[in-house]
């Protein structure tokens, strides 16, 4: 049977890459059909990993003594008021919009907050001066983190440079390496020497 998921797996990615690089009538209809599939198949994954995540808080909340089960209610009774508003109400409604104008967003809002702070501190453990490299690169950190400031704009052009030339460049690069890595991995997929399908 694995090499039936592999002849599938490969034949539908066969087919929906040569819709994108051709115009066939019986090419597009194909390709329309596992597109909606792929849709279809991801809200079932959705809806498993809800169920997932709902079967692994009750299972915590069951063992009462373990740390964290009050923030598995919390999970747990969060998930289940959003569903059913949505369920009921529809994804337009008043009250669902208000869940995400006044806890979703200010929740988002302190979460980043937090995450500059631990980011901060990971800078300044990754940019110890050890070599050239990081000392170039904890240079190039506080001319841009200095720059950020309003009232240091001298060092504002010094900052333009920073990001418009060696920050584009490796960004580039960057996703350069992800598309190369991306297209390598679909080839594997498509030829069948990576077969987490039929694993």
């Amino acid at each position: 049977m694995k090499w039936l998921a592999t002849a599938v797996a490969i034949g539908v990615g066969l087919i929906v890459l040569a819709d994108f690089f051709f115009a066939f009538p019986l090419l597009d209809a194909l390709g329309f059909v596992f597109k909606e599939w792929t849709i279809l198949l991801t809200a079932f994954a959705l809806l498993l990993g809800l169920v997932n995540l709902a079967l692994v808080h009750l299972d915590r909340l069951a063992r009462r003594a373990e740390p964290g089960a009050g923030y598995s209610a919390l999970v747990l009774l969060t998930a289940l008021t959003v569903l059913l508003i949505g369920l009921f109400l529809g994804a337009s409604s008043d009250a669902l919009a208000w869940v995400f104008d006044y806890l979703y967003v200010p929740l988002h809002g302190a979460f980043f907050a937090l995450v500059a702070f631990f980011l901060a501190t990971a800078a300044y453990r990754a940019l110890r001066a050890r070599s050239i490299e990081t000392t170039l690169m904890l240079v190039a950190a506080l001319v841009v983190f200095i720059g950020q400031a309003p009232l240091l704009g001298a060092l504002n052009e010094a900052k333009e440079w920073v990001l418009r030339v060696p920050g584009v460049a490796g960004v580039r690069g960057i996703l350069l390496g992800v598309a190369l890595g991306t297209i390598a991995t679909g080839l594997r997929l498509l030829i069948g020497m990576d077969r987490p399908y039929s694993e």
